[in-house]
């Protein structure tokens, strides 16, 4: 009888412990995941459509990663911004042509306090944007904000 109470007893405090660990996780509580990027997509020059590029490989430059995209077939782009500088730079690499063009975001950011148990983050004023011409034509800033949580397209990048 003592070891069914003991048992008994763990089974009631598991129970506890885990509705006051779910009761404080919900939707709105999910914090911090791809949030402070950039939204880019590629657009053609010439017929102003979007445009696929293949195989495309994209680095950000001095970030700890390896790469953001890794010979993929890119539309649309999270490009995260840097917490630390007030210049972000990205490598584009096309495979199959053998294109690389480079992009920098100079950009302000602003302290955001989120929740209590997300805690702060940044926003982001995009001020200029400068790249090279290998196979980037022009880069239009769309809306210059980048915020926390927000579902807005930043940049069109056009390519030739």
């Amino acid at each position: 009888m003592e070891r069914f109470m003991r048992s008994h007893r763990c089974i009631v405090l598991i129970i506890i412990l885990l509705s006051i660990i779910f009761q404080r996780c919900n939707v709105d509580d999910i914090c911090l995941s791809n949030q402070h990027a950039v939204r880019a997509y590629f657009m053609l020059m010439e017929e102003k459509e979007r445009a696929m590029v293949q195989r495309a490989t994209i680095y950000g430059l001095g970030m700890p990663n390896d790469s953001i995209y890794k010979e993929e077939n890119v539309t649309n782009m999270f490009l995260p911004l840097s917490f630390t500088k007030d210049t972000t730079s990205f490598l584009i690499f096309i495979q199959n042509e053998s294109f690389r063009d480079t992009i920098h975001f100079v950009h302000t950011k602003k302290m955001n306090f989120i929740s209590r148990e997300c805690g702060f983050t940044f926003d982001f004023l995009i001020d200029t944007v400068y790249f090279s011409k290998m196979f980037i034509d022009s880069v239009a800033v769309i809306n210059p904000n980048v915020r926390y949580n927000e579902n807005v397209e930043n940049v069109e990048i056009y390519i030739y």
